[in-house]
């Protein structure tokens, strides 16, 4: 069996409604936008994978072309790529792709939810719309706009029971004013475990934390040996070919800590996902994978969370096939259009701050996540931190009378008053 063509395939899919202009907003086209790949064989099959975001074939095919699929197993780059080659030798041989990974350790693989840090009453409904689908977990990305504990007593007013959230932190702070921030968030029964606390250089620091708090500690940027100098109670992998993915799970295996995978995309990384997690014994933990973002999808399968968890697809290969006709819609369409809005930050007792943050330019995807890359701090303000008094929110003409004079005034930069 010889690959001789791979095929990449832009598409936007509608974000799910209720949430699309504060996704458009935060991060920009970068998130909602995925490649799927078509890679096809001398033997007449074909494999499918996909990329969070833009993925150019033209590398791909310089690598692969000409050669079996089977000549990868266990690779540890090219994620999407990875995924076509194992659903390409599954169904060469006619059996699921876990097959080819491992044993199986599960038949359900527990995943969480995801999302983007937004105002208490958003957080909210976040947790409302993800408990709705069938999921005990929501994970997201704080930032320096917000504060964390408004929005985890939001979240915790409206949870069900059990449901449980993940801080995901930006590793840019230091013990004591992680730790006090963490007994405040400890204090609710929906804070489930917290990432990325401290830059992952500070390892005294991550086990002074692990000492005192009273909730488990994950770390994500950091090689996966963090998991054997007492540093944290479990690890994130993140976009994990299947080599990738069993180093660290035999790491976690030997360290006796949890794992979780962290693969950004829609179904078909969903159910690669699924292969790899359900032959994992450490891999316990809710893995993440955003499929829930978008209203539809591109394959003829879905994968229904059910108490949590999905099912591990049982048919050769990945187990979902491609849904043309809506691969070809989809190629067609367009990125939501966020529409001209600014950042308006509100400090109690002022001052309110007014900035143009536009995620589509190099480097300001995650803008948001930090005031140094929101405006640069020149404005008066706290100090960047997780527990300011502060709730951020988008303003446009359909919130602001003068919109348009804020506009013209923010052309050179962030501007503010003293107001309440």
């Amino acid at each position: 069996m010889r690959i001789i063509e791979i095929e990449d395939y832009p598409i936007f899919i509608p974000y799910q409604e209720f949430n699309a202009q504060v996704l458009a907003r935060y991060h920009g086209r970068a998130i909602q936008g995925r490649t799927i790949l078509v890679v096809r064989t001398d033997s007449g099959l074909e494999g499918y994978g996909e990329s969070w975001g833009a993925l150019a074939a033209g590398p791909l095919r310089d690598k692969y072309l000409g050669t079996d699929p089977f000549d990868w197993l266990n690779a540890e780059a090219d994620l999407a790529m990875n995924m076509a080659l194992y659903d390409l030798m599954g169904k060469y041989l006619g059996a699921p792709a876990w097959k080819l990974m491992g044993p199986k350790v599960r038949a359900w693989v527990p995943v969480a939810a995801w999302t983007v840090s937004q105002p208490p009453e958003g957080m909210a409904e976040e947790v409302r719309q993800a408990a709705q689908k069938g999921y005990h977990w929501l994970k997201y990305h704080v930032d320096e706009v917000q504060n964390t504990v408004d929005q985890t007593e939001a979240m915790q007013a409206v949870a069900p029971r059990g449901f449980k959230v993940h801080f995901d932190f930006n590793a840019n702070t230091d013990v004591y004013t992680m730790l006090a921030l963490l007994k405040e968030l400890e204090r609710f029964g929906v804070a489930g475990r917290f990432e990325d606390l401290l830059p992952v250089s500070d390892e005294e620091g991550y086990r002074q934390l692990r000492a005192k708090c009273e909730l488990p500690v994950i770390i994500h940027h950091g090689p996966p040996e963090v998991m054997f100098k007492g540093m944290c109670d479990a690890y994130m992998a993140g976009h994990a070919p299947v080599g990738l993915a069993m180093k660290v799970g035999a790491i976690a295996e030997a360290a006796n800590k949890p794992v979780m995978y962290q693969q950004c995309g829609g179904t078909i990384n969903q159910a690669f996902l699924a292969h790899e997690a359900a032959v994992i014994r450490k891999a316990t933990l809710d893995h993440v994978d955003l499929c829930h973002l978008w209203q539809d999808d591109v394959t003829v399968e879905r994968m229904e969370v059910v108490g949590g968890c999905v099912a591990v697809p049982e048919g050769p290969g990945l187990g979902v096939s491609l849904d043309w006709e809506k691969l070809e819609r989809y190629r067609a369409g367009t990125p939501h259009d966020p529409g001209r809005f600014l950042v308006r930050l509100r400090y109690a007792g002022g001052p309110i701050i007014l900035a143009r943050h536009d995620p589509d330019q190099p480097g300001h995807a995650d803008a948001l996540r930090f005031l140094s890359r929101l405006h640069h701090h020149r404005v008066p303000g706290y100090a960047p931190g997780y527990a300011n008094p502060i709730t951020s929110d988008f303003v446009d003409t359909a919130t602001i009378a003068d919109f348009d004079r804020l506009w013209r005034e923010t052309e050179t930069g962030p501007i503010w008053s003293k107001e309440t």
